[in-house]
C-alpha cells in the first residue's frame, strides 16, 4: 500500500513539473528581451485560462508614499481591466496559488512592466475596445533572485473569444 501511495505521489509531482517546465515562462536561467540579463527562476503557483471582457482602461494615481513622490517614484499606473465571463482551465497545483478571479487587471505601461510580461501582450491589449471578448492565459508564479522573493502574474496570451457559430467575440 506504502509503495502503491509513494508512486501515485511521484507521478503526481512529475506531472505538475512537466506542466512548468512545458510553460516558456517557468524557464529558469531565461535571458531577457534585450538580451543582456538572466531572468530569476519561478514557481508556478496557479495557471488560469478563461474567456473575458475587456471593460476598459483605468488610472491609478500615486499615493504619495514616498520622498520621491509624485515626480520620480513611478507609481502612478494604467491598467486594462477584464471581467472574468467563464473560466476554461484552471490548476493549482499547490496551496498558495491565486484562486478563480472574477476580475483581471493588466498594467500596460511599458515602464512598469513585469519581468515576465512580454512586449507582444501589452501590444495586444491596448489595442482592445470596451465590450471586446478574448480569451486570456495569465498565470501567478513566485519569483526568486538573489535573495528576494516575488509574485510575479504575467499574461501568457490573449486571443480573440470564438462563440458558437465560428463568430469571434466583439
Amino acid at each position: 500500500m506504502k509503495n502503491c501511495i509513494l508512486a501515485v505521489c511521484l507521478g503526481l509531482a512529475g506531472f505538475w513539473g512537466v506542466q512548468a517546465e512545458d510553460s516558456s515562462i517557468a524557464a529558469p536561467e531565461r535571458i531577457n528581451e534585450q538580451g543582456d540579463a538572466k531572468l530569476p527562476s519561478g514557481e508556478l503557483l496557479s495557471d488560469h485560462v478563461a474567456e473575458a471582457e475587456f471593460t476598459g482602461m483605468i488610472h491609478r494615481k500615486c499615493r504619495f508614499l514616498t520622498s520621491l513622490c509624485p515626480d520620480k517614484c513611478d507609481h502612478a499606473r494604467d491598467f486594462a481591466v477584464f471581467r472574468i465571463v467563464k473560466y476554461l482551465d484552471y490548476r493549482k497545483p499547490g496551496k498558495y496559488g491565486d484562486e478563480k478571479q472574477e476580475q483581471l487587471m493588466v498594467d500596460v505601461n511599458p515602464a512598469h512592466k513585469p519581468i515576465l510580461q512580454g512586449a507582444d501582450i501589452l501590444k495586444k491589449v491596448s489595442a482592445l475596445k470596451p465590450g471586446d471578448r478574448v480569451v486570456l492565459h495569465w498565470a501567478h508564479y513566485y519569483m526568486h533572485r538573489d535573495s528576494s522573493s516575488f509574485p510575479e502574474r504575467p499574461v501568457i496570451s490573449v486571443a480573440p473569444a470564438v462563440f458558437s457559430g465560428g463568430k469571434t467575440g466583439k
